[in-house]
């Protein structure tokens, strides 16, 4: 039994148990007909009339969408909806969450309806409430039950490219079995339509359809994660090997690294697929410069969450804006989902305010995502302030493991001195031991904004040659952030010692 089967059952329990408002969430309202239509059509439900209301035309016929009624007003047709007999119904509303926003007397409306069919015993009716998102305002949250409909599973992907194919007639180039499955694992996280338009443009293309099309897959998912305004695509190219130290963290990396680019071979020998990694520990002491190395390394697409930018002011968005990040996250893998400043993403767990409540749904949802996601989604999280995180995204089994990050010891720092001077094609004879020396509790970033000063200042004096005083020059007139934020400093290496967590160097 494939997932649209189960949902259609536990849809069927809800209408046949009277529940009174069920919020369908998809992009794809020709699949939500079909299911409703299905459970009109049920043994049960064979008298069931169906009535639809959108808000491009108002009310309309749902076979063939042609409008009704004269007005196109939602408030309105509740009204009437109110006064009608709603024996064997199925109220179907589109573009709910637009609907809703727009007029606090369709909330009012809604609310009325659904007391209706609780309590009036002549009333058997269900309302539907379709959307792309999920919109719920806290007057209609103990009325509502919410749904989402699935995306195709690989045998459902299958089925369509198959299906494709004997309509292009594709005799002259059938598709391998090599492209079947290379193409199923491309267009996995897209919807049906999304599917067969791809297949369309890809066949326009040759004439053909083969793995070689995963590309122009892969770039169709970059559009979709722009255009989402949830995730952000970071474009990484940052060589592995201009992260300076951190020894221990990159010999780790390295390790997934070979996991991952052999994965069908780890996963038949045994290896379970990389989950993620936390890093922690000092500002700017390499965390985000790890984050985008590790892409390159890895050799995937970088995903940036910002958590902040999931929030809406309606019950249920907040949490439909996150599952819709994973959900694309899970599309576009295998790829790297990289979580900036954790800390401030579940901020005020704990507290009696309203956001904190959302905080802690947001939160649950991605505990369950990390411990269940079947996708190869590796989860590189970031963090400063590691005792404002929850103690269960601590645990073993949500991340492969916990890195502490503290200032570069010396021999790293004479590391980042070298890195930072090449990229900058700096080739003059400098002692690195000796700023080394004269660097002690300088993070990375300090050395870099370090480097960047003197040859800023050696190129207005004249383009003069850079050399180990100008740059000594600078070290003496920097204060370093051990030094500018020494309380929390020392407030933040206390924390780490008694975590015990394992160092990146």
């Amino acid at each position: 039994m494939n997932n649209t089967e189960n949902l259609y059952i536990n849809i069927r329990a809800h209408v046949e148990s009277n529940y009174p408002i069920l919020y369908l969430v998809t992009f794809e309202e020709q699949k939500a007909d079909d299911l409703i239509r299905q459970l009109a059509s049920d043994d049960n439900h064979n008298n069931r009339k169906i009535f639809e209301w959108n808000l491009a035309r108002g009310m309309v016929n749902f076979e063939h969408k042609q409008p009704l009624l004269d007005y196109r007003d939602l408030a309105n047709t509740l009204e009437n909806w109110l006064s009608d007999d709603l024996t064997n119904h199925f109220l179907i509303i589109k573009d709910a969450h637009l609907a809703m926003r727009e007029n606090p007397l369709v909330v009012a409306r809604l609310k009325a309806l659904a007391q209706k069919i609780l309590h009036d015993n002549d009333s058997n009716a269900t309302v539907i409430l379709i959307s792309s998102q999920a919109c719920i305002p806290p007057e209609l949250e103990k009325f509502i039950t919410l749904f989402e409909l699935p995306l195709p599973d690989e045998n459902a992907i299958k089925e369509i490219i198959n299906e494709f194919a004997t309509k292009a007639d594709l005799d002259e180039e059938p598709i391998t079995a090599k492209d079947l499955n290379d193409l199923t694992l491309a267009f996995r996280g897209l919807s049906e339509h999304e599917i067969t338009q791809l297949l369309t443009r890809c066949y326009q293309q040759d004439g053909e359809i083969s793995s070689k099309d995963a590309a122009l897959v892969l770039k169709e998912k970059e559009q979709t994660i722009k255009k989402s305004g949830t995730l952000e695509m970071i474009t990484a190219s940052e060589p592995f090997e201009n992260v300076g130290g951190l020894s221990n963290l990159k010999k780790w990396l390295e390790q997934k690294a070979h996991v991952l680019s052999n994965l069908n071979e780890a996963l038949a020998f045994g290896v379970e697929a990389p989950k993620g990694v936390m890093i922690v520990g000092m500002p700017g002491c390499g965390k985000s410069l790890t984050a985008k190395a590790t892409a390159e390394l890895f050799k995937l697409p970088l995903l940036r969450l910002d958590v902040g930018s999931l929030m809406g002011k309606y019950v249920g968005e907040s949490e439909s804006n996150m599952r819709r990040a994973l959900q694309l996250a899970e599309t576009v893998s295998p790829c790297i989902l990289w979580v900036d400043e954790l800390e401030k993403a579940f901020v005020g767990m704990g507290n009696s305010n309203g956001n904190s409540e959302v905080a802690t749904r947001l939160f649950g949802y991605f505990l369950t995502w990390m411990q269940d996601k079947k996708d190869a989604v590796f989860v590189l999280a970031t963090a400063n302030d590691i005792s404002a995180l929850p103690p269960e995204l601590l645990r073993k089994g949500r991340f492969d493991e916990i890195f502490y990050v503290d200032f570069p010891n010396k021999a790293e720092r004479e590391n980042i001195f070298s890195i930072h001077l090449k990229k900058r094609n700096q080739h003059a004879a400098i002692d690195l031991k000796k700023l080394a020396d004269k660097t002690d509790g300088f993070s990375g970033a300090d050395i870099e904004g370090v480097v960047k000063e003197a040859i800023e200042k050696a190129f207005i004096d004249n383009r003069a040659t850079l050399s180990t005083d100008k740059i000594i020059d600078v070290i003496n007139n920097t204060h370093p952030l051990k030094v500018v934020m020494k309380d929390k400093v020392k407030e933040y290496e206390d924390k780490f010692k008694d975590l015990k967590i394992k160092a990146a160097s």
